[in-house]
Order: C-alpha cells, then structure tokens, then sequence
C-alpha cells in the first residue's frame, strides 16, 4: 500500500473514531439498514449486526461483504421475511481492528432487536468481540474466521468458514506438484502464524523442501530485505500465506524487483490484488472456496445470475460467504423462530443449510467444534484479472 493511499486510509479512520464518538456507531450504515429500534414485536424487524471494515486497511474487503449481504436481506424479504417479519442489519464499521471489535460488541447485545451477529473479517478481531457475545447467549457467526481457536470461546461462536488446516492441507498439495523446493513468506499475525504451522506440516509429509522462511508486518510497504533471501535460496517456487494486498506487494517484488521467475502461490481473490499485481498476478494460485464460472449446483448459478443483474459482474468468493452467512441465519430462524435462543437451537440441530460454496449441496455443523462440517476448499488460478477454477 502506497504512502498516499496510507494517508487516505488513515484519514477514513479519522473520521469514524469520530462517528463513533459521536454516538453514530450503532446506527445502520448500509443500504439496507433497520432503523435502529429495539423492539422485539411481531411487526418489528428481525434484526442480524455486522460488525466489519467499512473503513481502514481492510475496507476493500467491507466493500465486497456489504455487497452480499444486502443481496441476501432483499432475497430473504421477498420470500417471506422470517417468520412473517422483515429481515434487517445493523452495521458496526470497526475497521476489523480488535480494540474496536472490543468496544462496539456491548452496543449488540444491548440491542434486543438483534438475534445474531455476523463478521469481523479478521479472526483476531473477530475473537476480542467473542467472549462478550458468549457472556449474553448472543450466537456469533464468525462466516470468514478459519483460525481454528475462533470457536474456543464457548458454545454460541460458530463459523461455516473451511478450517486453516484443511485449507493449508490443500495449498501445501498443489504447492508439492509444482516444487520440490520453496520459500514461504507469512503475515506476522495470528492467522499467519497458524497458517505457516499448517502448512509447514503437510510440506513435510509431502517432501517438499522449505529453503527458506519468514513472517512480515500487515503494513510492510519494503518486503525486499525478507525477499532477497528468499530468492537467492534457489527456490523452485515461493509461497505467501498472506491477504490480498500483500500478496501483491510480494509477486511485485519478487518480479519487478528481484527478476524471480518461478511460480507464485498467493494472494486473495478480491479486487485490490489485480489493481496492484496486474501482470504479475497471472498464474497465481491459490486455494479457494467459490468459482461463478465454474461451479456446477443450480441454487448457486441462480446466486451467481441475481448478484450480476444486482451488481453488474461476478461474485466472488467474499461476497458469496457474506450472502451464505445470511441466508444460513434466516433459514435457522426459519427452522426455529427468529430469537437469540432459536438461532441456537438451529445451530445445533438442522442438518440441511443450503450450500453456496464449494460443490454446492448442503451443510451441517460439527457440534465439537461448531465449524461446517462437510464444507470442501477448491483450487482458483489468476487468469486475465480474474481467479477461475483450477482442475488439475
């Protein structure tokens, strides 16, 4: 990220520790918003919180979930609602730092009319706003957090997301077909601590070589000191376990800078990526959880056909996991009836959430270790500005 765009960033979370103060934190941001009442009669809208990066580092990422989950709330309305009742979102932007997670989590479970929160992007935020959420009996739905101590908080933290191991498992098995010997570079974070563990471990089961290793800050704007070694350790690839715009601050790095020609292994599947890596990007891989071009199951071509009338362009895998967060929460009010308590009991009992992701279908919940139970990643390659499926 460049020092301008820093400054643009930085001046956004101005002005929203400002809204906040304000008082202007708990009122609806999105096109779709409730108005904010906290009734809980029968002609009052059911209401789901979001907590997410409207603004800041990761705004990029608020940008494609909205985008989501307004589509789901304007779908579930013109079916029915939920339980005869309008569906609504309460918008909490806490640029999905966990000092602000922190902070905001109270304002949700003070609000009666909301039944369930959705988000924050990162798992570290996500897990600071956790234990409140836990303490009110007010179901969690971590629909992006792979880390797979999300769920150790307590009985009402739940995500659909595909575990960190099983996604690793995946990115170290296409990594194995392509390059005996690799480097890894890693975002020096929670998630990125974990993912190098995951992975490191099944490159080992597999033999592949790790010649070199190291973890870098989520603001880094020179990876070259981290990179230069990576490079001359004669790599056969070089593998990121990182977000978007850093992946693309590595392969620029590592192409514009440094002359590696190998293959790269990562990056994300939002916009911001291309914008920076452009060229670069071409024939990344990465390990995924939705393809619009190449998925086969009805209901999600439908998703993919609705949310490009809506939005003019594809969804990608972001967006679908905000709808999917969504639509599963309306469907267990649906199951059961649209309170705290019976988003729960849904959790715990209904066997049949209708499938986006993957290979499409349906999913249930681990009860051990409340994540989807049956939810597979697929592999995506970066072709033209655009990640499509990728079939060995």
């Amino acid at each position: 990220m460049n020092a301008r765009r820093r400054i643009a960033t930085l001046s956004a979370a101005i002005v929203t520790v400002l809204g906040v103060s304000l008082g202007t934190a708990g009122c609806g941001l999105g096109a779709n918003a409730s108005s904010g009442s906290s009734s809980t009669s029968n002609s009052s809208p059911v209401n789901i919180g979001v907590i997410y990066p409207k603004t800041g580092q990761y705004a990029e990422y608020g940008q494609m979930f909205q985008r989501g989950f307004d589509l789901a709330v304007a779908q579930v309305n013109a079916n029915g609602g939920v339980k005869g009742r309008k569906l609504g979102l309460k918008y909490f932007d806490t640029q999905s730092d966990p000092k602000q997670d922190a902070a905001v989590a109270p304002k949700l479970v003070a609000d009666k009319s909301i039944v369930a929160v959705v988000g924050d992007y990162a798992s570290a935020a996500s897990s600071a706003a956790s234990p409140t959420f836990q303490a009110a009996g007010l179901v969690h739905y971590g629909f992006t957090n792979s880390a797979l101590t999300f769920t150790d908080t307590g009985d009402h933290i739940w995500t659909p997301a595909i575990g960190i191991d099983t996604l690793q498992k995946a990115n170290a098995n296409i990594v194995a077909k392509k390059a005996k010997k690799i480097s890894v570079v890693y975002i020096e974070n929670d998630w990125g601590k974990q993912a190098f563990e995951f992975f490191k471990a099944q490159a080992a089961k597999n033999g592949t070589q790790i010649v070199y290793s190291s973890s870098y800050l989520a603001d880094s704007t020179d990876l070259s000191p981290i990179l230069i070694p990576a490079r001359d350790a004669k790599p056969d690839a070089v593998v990121d376990l990182g977000y978007g715009p850093d992946g693309a601050l590595v392969v620029n790095t590592l192409r514009d800078k440094l002359g590696f020609t190998g293959p790269f292994f990562g990056g994300q599947e939002v916009p911001e990526f291309f914008e920076i890596a452009g060229k670069n990007a071409e024939g990344t891989i990465i390990t995924g959880n939705f393809s619009a071009t190449g998925t086969k199951d009805k209901k999600a071509q439908r998703f993919v056909k609705d949310f490009k009338a809506k939005y003019g362009e594809n969804p990608g895998s972001f967006e679908v996991r905000a709808y999917q967060a969504i639509t599963d929460l309306a469907y267990a009010a649906n199951k059961t009836e649209p309170t705290r308590a019976g988003i729960q009991k849904a959790l715990q009992t209904v066997t049949d959430f209708p499938l986006y992701e993957g290979n499409g279908g349906t999913f249930k919940f681990d009860q051990k270790t409340r994540r989807a139970a049956n939810i597979k990643p697929i592999l995506e390659i970066a072709r033209d500005g655009k990640f499509e499926q990728y079939n060995e």
